[in-house]
């Protein structure tokens, strides 16, 4: 079966046929503004073709991309992450709230997460797991790069959580690997690539992670679903399927938009389709567990080293659980989080091995709300590309920045700052 016959037996032509015609368009390019480190004001002042998103606060997008946005100095440090702009909504819809636990299903490389995590604060926490070990290696380059402190990055079987978790989370994101027919503009293998029986191959996986994401809820919890297909078999069939067989949970009704397409089998699920909406496309449907909330108490904070402690204090990080690794390096998290039994990547911002003559890892630099040292945009570069600087400072580690945004690390000695930037990150500008 062809992919438009594949439509049509489940969508009008009035919509297949649009929809077709679209995805022989160029894509929609688009960012998420890490808001709590850099301003809009100044990112507009930079990148004025930008369009502010039509219902996600902070999220941007442009029909082309003359900037280079994903190889400037701004993206290097962290002001924004570079996403599809439909697929800013399944989290942004999830509304996460201070204070709540969250876990990201299949979460590299952490686009959903970056918005799940600025939307929390430091007040909540996120679990962010990906089955495969390099994509959540890659994620958390990202998470470091934004400089993001309430994510715990894990790699394996989500199915396996429940273990952990059962009952634990307030909220689960879970977008679902499917057939990704939304992603034919970016990627045309993948059209090559579609048949039906992947359809219901990826059906039958995600008919298992949704039961998965069940288990990891509290009663009064709820679950995004969404998916990057337009197959009614991933998406609105997926949700159903679910439905029939758990009725303790519920599809709950979302803010309506007229660029949204509901299929009437599911008027709660939300088709983003690039004809309409602005983006590569997305399916989302938020389920509600039934009953009141009883959210799992946190466990206790644990402390670090007295070296480690200092590091905290210094950092405004006193009240984040430490943890030490087999190896001997510490991290710590936002709020404390079980991880017994997980392939964990990373805890939150790592911090070093507490050895006061070594520099804090980099990700300290990265994470601290502490504005470091400022220097130009000529120093700025100089820095990245790893020379030493002339300083007039006091001697000893500090953060460096441009703009309000954190550099890393340099070792100031008789006004010559010493370069901490990591080696792998250091390029000319």
């Amino acid at each position: 079966m062809s992919f438009k016959d594949h439509l049509l037996a489940r969508y009008p032509s009035s919509v297949v046929d649009p929809l077709l015609d679209s995805l022989r368009e160029k894509e929609k390019h688009g960012l998420y503004l890490n808001f709590p480190r850099f301003g809009e004001e100044r990112l507009l002042s930079l990148f004025p073709s930008l369009k502010p998103h039509p219902i996600v606060p902070h999220g941007f997008y442009l029909d082309e991309d003359p900037y280079g946005l994903g190889k400037t100095l701004y993206h290097n440090l962290g002001a924004y992450y570079l996403m599809d702009p439909a697929s800013m909504l399944p989290p942004f819809f999830l509304c996460p709230k201070p204070g709540e636990r969250i876990a990201d299903l299949c979460a590299a490389p952490g686009g959903k997460t970056a918005i799940l995590s600025t939307l929390l604060g430091d007040d909540g926490v996120l679990l962010s797991n990906d089955f495969s070990h390099s994509r959540a290696l890659e994620e958390s380059r990202n998470v470091e790069r934004l400089g993001l402190r309430n994510v715990a990055l894990t790699c394996g079987d989500a199915s396996k959580l429940p273990s952990v978790y059962e009952g634990y989370f307030d909220a689960v994101l879970l977008d679902a690997p499917c057939s990704g027919s939304a992603m034919f503009r970016k990627d045309p293998r993948l059209e090559k690539d579609w048949s039906e029986e992947k359809v219901l191959h990826c059906a039958s996986f995600q008919h298992g992670l949704l039961h998965a994401a069940s288990k990891l809820i509290h009663p009064g919890g709820r679950i995004m679903y969404s998916t990057c297909s337009f197959s009614y078999e991933e998406d609105e069939g997926s949700v159903l399927s679910f439905l029939e067989e758990h009725p303790d949970f519920e599809a709950l009704h979302l803010p309506d938009n007229p660029e949204f397409y509901h299929h009437p089998n599911l008027p709660q699920g939300i088709h983003l389709f690039p004809h309409l909406f602005p983006g590569e496309g997305q399916f989302l449907c938020l389920l509600g567990k039934k009953g009141d909330a009883s959210t799992v108490p946190y466990p206790p904070v644990q402390k670090g080293a007295k070296g480690i402690e200092g590091l905290l204090g210094r950092f405004g990080l006193e009240r984040f659980d430490v943890h030490k690794s087999p190896q001997g390096t510490y991290s710590c998290l936002s709020k404390p989080l079980p991880i017994q039994g997980l392939s964990l990547i990373r805890y939150g911002v790592e911090l070093g091995d507490g050895n006061e003559e070594k520099p804090p890892h980099h990700a300290l630099a990265m994470a601290s709300k502490a504005r470091g040292i400022p220097l130009s945009l000529e120093q700025t570069k100089k820095y990245l590309s790893g020379e030493t600087l002339p300083l007039d400072e006091k001697d000893g580690f500090a953060i460096v920045s441009h703009e309000g945004l954190n550099l890393g690390f340099v070792k100031v000695v008789r006004g010559v700052a010493k370069n901490h930037y990591p080696k792998g990150l250091r390029r000319k500008y």
